[in-house]
């Protein structure tokens, strides 16, 4: 049987055997009502017969039918899951003892998974890569990624409604290819309007990324209220003050 992840297969299942097994009918006529072949009746109904094992399906007292429509199939399951289709095993599988190893070298160390994997590898001198180390780990909910790396006093980035009330800024470098000078275009964008503001300069100052959101503001004709940047050395402390 093909794996599926349609949540409708169990129910469909459900249907052809209730028509299989509650009104007797032939597996070729099950087949052609549900759609599909007749060999997965068949396979279908192997599963329902380990579903439904513990429950009795003879009667001692009508020995002539097998099942009884009110009391045996009343208690059946009719809905058969999909399996899943991961295997059970891999013959590439890392073994328990590394993976113990592993958790152990993580608790002592204390470190993160690089760190983990050049202390397996040079000081112990276990053959495991790194993507094993850091799967390791991801699976044993000790390493879920990096932290968090946004500050805690940064305002969160308001539903812009009006013109002004966020502005991105950010610089593009230049090189020309035939002299080798190097130019810098601080562009500004208003997110509401979309108008955009440029200038150029030679060198990598936080003054002039300020003086173009200044120039910029004056050029537009409205109030700025918030400017987002990047981590970028032309927006420091400086740019900062003079935003504020």
């Amino acid at each position: 049987m093909a794996y599926s992840s349609n949540p409708n297969l169990p129910k469909a299942r459900a249907i052809a055997m209730q028509l299989l097994v509650r009104e007797q009918l032939p597996a070729g006529v099950v087949a052609n009502k549900c759609g599909v072949h007749r060999s997965t009746i068949y396979r279908w109904k192997r599963k329902w017969d380990v579903l439904n094992q513990d429950v009795q399906m003879d009667n001692p007292n009508r020995s002539n039918r097998v099942y009884s429509r009110t009391n045996h199939l009343s208690r059946c399951t009719w809905r058969i899951p999909t399996a899943a289709s991961r295997p059970y095993t891999s013959p590439t599988a890392i073994s328990p003892e590394l993976v113990r190893l592993v958790l152990a070298v993580r608790a002592q160390l204390k470190r993160c998974a690089e760190v983990v994997w050049h202390h397996l590898a040079t000081v112990l001198g276990v053959s495991v890569s790194l993507s094993s180390v850091r799967r390791i780990l991801w699976r044993s909910d000790i390493a879920r990624g990096r932290k968090n790396r946004i500050r805690r006093d940064n305002p969160r980035r308001p539903a812009v409604t009006a013109p002004g009330e966020l502005v991105q800024t950010d610089t593009i470098h230049h090189v020309d290819p035939k002299t080798d000078r190097r130019l810098y275009y601080y562009t500004v964008i208003d997110l509401f309007t979309r108008m955009t503001y440029v200038i150029l300069a030679p060198k990598l100052r936080q003054g002039i990324a300020a003086q173009a959101i200044l120039e910029a503001q004056r050029a537009w004709g409205f109030t700025i209220s918030i400017v987002q940047a990047d981590n970028g050395p032309e927006y420091g402390r400086y740019f900062e003050q003079v935003m504020k």
